[in-house]
């Protein structure tokens, strides 16, 4: 495996890390997800930040599929 294949693995493992960090910690996530959230010590995003979080999400694993297939 080359080291922009491995770099572009990783890329996309970040994107999907920051889609799954968007996700679990939605702003229209329901009352009981909200609770949850507050019960266990975590936090919802604004719904800017969640936006955001998502976009770069999405931005990083394309970044990383297009370095995978670059020769």
């Amino acid at each position: 495996m080359k080291k922009n294949q491995l770099q572009a693995i990783i890329y996309v493992l970040i994107g999907a890390f920051f889609i799954y960090w968007a996700q679990t910690h939605s702003p229209k996530a329901g009352l009981g997800k909200v609770i949850g959230n507050e019960l266990s010590g975590s936090y919802t995003m604004s719904e800017t930040w969640y936006y955001i979080t998502l976009f770069a999400g999405i931005a990083i694993g394309i970044i990383g599929i297009i370095r995978f297939f670059r020769k």
